[in-house]
This record gives C-alpha cells, structure tokens and sequence, in this order.
C-alpha cells in the first residue's frame, strides 16, 4: 500500500507536473484507491506529447460544419498514430481538438479534420452496431469512463477497434448489427471491417523508483506477476532475471493496471497470457527462484475483452486495480510508486514524465528484448499476411455469415500469440470498420482515409512511432475490397 508519506520529493514533483494539465482530483483518487484495492476504473487523464488546446484548430476547422469533418472513435490502442493521442473533448457544437500534427488522421488528405474520440474498443464497436444514441453524447477526457463520441451526427462516419466482431454481433439475423445498423431505415449495408496497424503490448514503470531503467522480465516472471504470485519488486524471480535488485534489496510491492473498460488492448495482451502462460516451464523456471508447488505462473483467465485476472489486493503483497483506457493506465504508471501495467507501446513512450518498458523474454526462452525494437516488433507480426485472412469470419472462430463476406477480413490472433524466437513476444492489430452503405455521406473523404491508411506515406508516419505497419499484401486486400473486383467473379465494391 502507498500512502501519501511514501512519495519522495521527486515523485511530489513529478505530480505537481501532472496536476498542472489534468483534473485535479484525479490523482489523488488513484492513490486512495491504490490503497484501499478499489478496482474500479480511474479518471485520471494521461499527457499526450504533441496535444493541442481544446481551442487551437488548423486550418481546416469548420466549428459548425455538418459536411466537411469525420466523426469517429474507438480503440485507444491505435490512437496515438491515428491522432496522437488529442482527444476531442465534448460535443460537435462546441470547439474541439483536432488530431495531432505529425499523426496519421492530420496527413490523411481529406476535405475536413477527423474527430476521433478514444472510448476503447468495445464502446466503439456497440455503437456501430447498434443504433445506442451514444454518438452524439460528450467525449468524454482521457481516462475518463467513456459516455459518447461528441459526433454531429449519428451514425459515426467508423470506428476503430483491436477485436473483430464476432459472429454473435454481426450479421445474421438477431446479431446486434442485423437488428440495429441493418435494420434501419436507410439500411447502411453490410460492414466493410479490415486490419490497419499493430503495435508491442508493453509492461511501463517509473524508471527513477528502480536502481536499473531497464527492466527485464523472464516469461516466467511476466506471467506470475500478472497473475498475483509475484507482488513484491524484491522477488528472487524478478532478481534473478535481472542480476540482481531492482530496488536495491528493499520490499516494494507491485501496484498493477489493468483495463477496466470493454478493451481491445485487454483482449490482445490475453490472448498471449493464454498461451505463453500456460505450459510447463522447463529449466531453470520449473525450480527455485521460480515455479515450484507452490509458486505458479499459469494464467487464471481467459481471453476476453474485459479484465478476467486478479482483482484488489493479492496474498503477494500486490494490488490490482483498474483504469480506463491506453491513456488512463499510462497516467496511472505515471503517478504510482512501483506501479506497472500493460498498455500499448507507443502510448509508454509519449509518456511526461517518462515511463520506462521492461524488455520481456522471448518465446524461444533465451534473449530478452525491448519492445522499442521496431525490428523485433515487425517480426513478432510477419505471419499476418493475406493469405492468412479469413473473409467473412468472427473473433469467436464463426463465420459472420455477411452476404459480402469479402468485406470483413479478419485476421485470428493465434498468427500472434506466440511470435517466433528473437521477436519481441506480445504484441496486437488493430481494425478500422466502417458501413458498406454510406448513403453518401463523406463517401469521397472515407474512399481519401483509406487509400491513405494502406499507403507508404502512412508507413513513414507509423514507422516513427512505436508501431508496426502491415505487410504489403494486407494493403493490397484492403484495396481489392475497397473497390472491388471485375470479372466473371466480380465482388462489389465494400464501401458505397
């Protein structure tokens, strides 16, 4: 447990900078909560690097224009390149912040700004589907329970998301899609739902609670943290896989974030839990200072876009507590003495105050890497290739039973659960989905965003953050399904 006597002045300075730009009750809040093992979901807003005021806008803003602007939101694990990070705080009506320069939805080319409010990706996907009235409720802050997406309009325009649908939520008839989005009048058409970028799923850390900065974690070690065997900094697990100490030979216990809303990131980050964590581990990690009898590393829950590890406080010594959003648990890490928690790489680094990532074991065992290796990163994600897409398939292994299954590519995540040896070992995709029928609206700056997205010029823009841009051949699938095919096989175009 912390208490406020256990922050050193730097930590009280680091604080005071973050209080200078977020809510000013949120970090108090979390450090109660640290405390006390609440493990309901924070308020605490994060501090992108690049984010404009509520009031700058460039020059293509139009505060009351209906005609020019996308509206949209989603997934927070791909949105620091889509906007980084700026979100647009409120409703259509008012000002708000367009994305970030430098980022993929400032370049894309259109004739308006692209409001893209980070909800997580559940949220954004119940909105597509189902006509909820959550579009043109206030986006909310960082870190702030999501309401609504701040939209002029409803429907939103697309919507991002780390979990494809699933067979339950698209498109037969009874699925949430068919009886909202299908369902009305005008219909918007099947959904035209693809692959755009991906990304490491790292471990953050305040670098300055530590006697290293850089951190290494075997999968032994990662694995019994994340499921409460390991709370203490001072573990001999942790300091065998480090030489030594991290703290210097003092008892520290493990405060750690994990998702508290529906999330994309949660899903991804488990999905390898699920499989690296469960085997038998061979030497040296079947004997002390590892696994024995009584000390396990297996994964206690499942895959699932919510949370399904441990919760409040553990018999370790560690605490588990949750918070809303990529932004919320980097802002959490943040302000947290010994704290960690899982989030996408590129949200770590845009951290200020800095915030460290552990390098992890990778699957072959026998190096440890960092997820700041693009290389590594690339590598963990070369088997996602088109000949590995199933069209028309579901997260949950079912076909959509869609009447364009060419529409949706879907790529299983099982292509990423265990990358190959020297690859950086945990790491995810993201999706955009938007409608096959767009009545047509913003038709011509949707058609701009996604040629965009598959292009070179995008690449370089991934590139200089930390993600990983898809192979070629995924970009040349998302095209074909974009417009369409010709022939004696000819597939209509996925979005009109």
């Amino acid at each position: 447990m912390h208490s406020l006597a256990n922050y050193t002045t730097e930590d009280k300075n680091i604080m005071r900078n973050i209080l200078a730009t977020l809510v000013l009750a949120a970090v108090p809040a979390l450090i109660l909560s640290a405390c006390n093992g609440n493990a309901a979901g924070t308020g605490v807003s994060a501090i992108p690097n690049a984010a404009s005021s509520s009031t700058s806008h460039g020059s293509r803003v139009h505060r009351n224009d209906t005609g020019a602007d996308l509206e949209a939101g989603g997934a927070t694990f791909p949105a620091y390149a889509y906007n980084l990070g700026n979100q647009p705080t409120g409703q259509g009506t008012g000002p708000r912040t367009p994305p970030g320069t430098g980022s993929l939805f400032a370049a894309y080319g259109g004739s308006g700004n692209i409001y893209y409010c980070l909800t997580g990706s559940g949220f954004g996907r119940s909105e597509f589907e189902s006509n909820n009235g959550t579009a043109t409720v206030a986006c909310q802050p960082l870190g702030a329970t999501p309401a609504g997406f701040g939209a002029r309009q409803d429907p939103l325009d697309f919507v991002g998301s780390d979990v494809a649908m699933a067979s339950t939520e698209c498109c037969a008839t009874g699925t949430t899609y068919n009886t909202g989005r299908i369902a009305t009048s005008p219909s918007y058409g099947q959904p035209f739902e693809f692959p755009t970028i991906g990304g490491p799923i790292v471990f953050g850390f305040r670098p300055h609670d530590f006697t290293t900065s850089n951190i290494q974690f075997s999968t032994w070690t990662y694995c019994a943290i994340v499921n409460g065997t390991i709370g203490d900094w001072n573990d001999p697990a942790i300091t065998a896989d480090n030489g030594g100490s991290v703290t210097g030979g003092v008892s520290q216990p493990i405060t750690f974030y994990y998702r508290s809303d529906k999330s994309g990131t949660s899903y991804l980050f488990q999905n390898h839990l699920n499989t690296a964590c469960d085997q038998s581990f061979g030497a040296p990690y079947n004997s002390y200072p590892y696994g024995s009898p009584s000390r396990t590393a297996t994964w206690p829950g499942t895959v699932s876009q919510s949370w399904t590890g441990p919760t409040g406080g553990q018999a370790s010594g560690s605490t588990f507590i949750g918070a809303s959003g990529n932004p919320g648990v980097l802002a959490a890490v943040q302000s947290t003495p010994f704290g960690t928690g899982y989030l996408e790489g590129a949200w770590a680094a845009s951290g200020n105050p800095h915030v460290g990532q552990a390098s992890l074991q990778d699957t072959g065992d026998t190096t440890f890497v960092s997820p700041t290796n693009k290389t590594a990163v690339q590598n963990a994600l070369k088997k996602v290739i088109k000949s590995n897409i199933t069209f028309g398939g579901g997260s949950d292994g079912n076909p959509l039973q869609s009447s364009t299954p060419w529409c949706q590519l879907y790529l299983n995540p099982s292509l990423f659960a265990l990358p190959p040896t020297g690859a950086y070992p945990i790491v995810g995709l993201s999706y955009m989905l938007f409608y096959g029928n767009n009545q047509g609206v913003h038709l011509a700056d949707k058609k701009t965003l996604i040629n965009f997205i598959v292009s070179s010029a995008a690449n370089s823009i991934v590139k200089k953050l930390e993600y990983a841009p898809l192979s070629g051949s995924i970009h040349k699938a998302v095209l074909t399904a974009l417009n369409g095919t010709t022939g004696r096989h000819a597939q209509s175009a996925c979005l009109q």
